[in-house]
């Protein structure tokens, strides 16, 4: 799924996603051959994740841990 697809399912804005990379927050995702970010449902999983923890108000360190 692309950065727009997973966006949408995981209620993560794809700005945020690729900020998440940037910082490590999770591994950068695989690329087509034309340069297109690919993620998978584990991917959806983990943003959904860091997305509910950062709800309750875990810091991103926290969240990261």
């Amino acid at each position: 799924m692309n950065i727009g697809e997973i966006a949408r399912a995981s209620g993560v804005s794809a700005k945020m996603i690729r900020h998440y990379e940037h910082i490590g927050l999770i591994r950068e995702s695989s690329r087509t051959f034309s340069g297109y970010r690919q993620y998978s449902e584990r991917d959806v999983h983990l943003l959904r994740f860091i997305r509910r923890a950062s709800d309750l108000g875990f810091s991103l360190d926290q969240i990261r841990q």
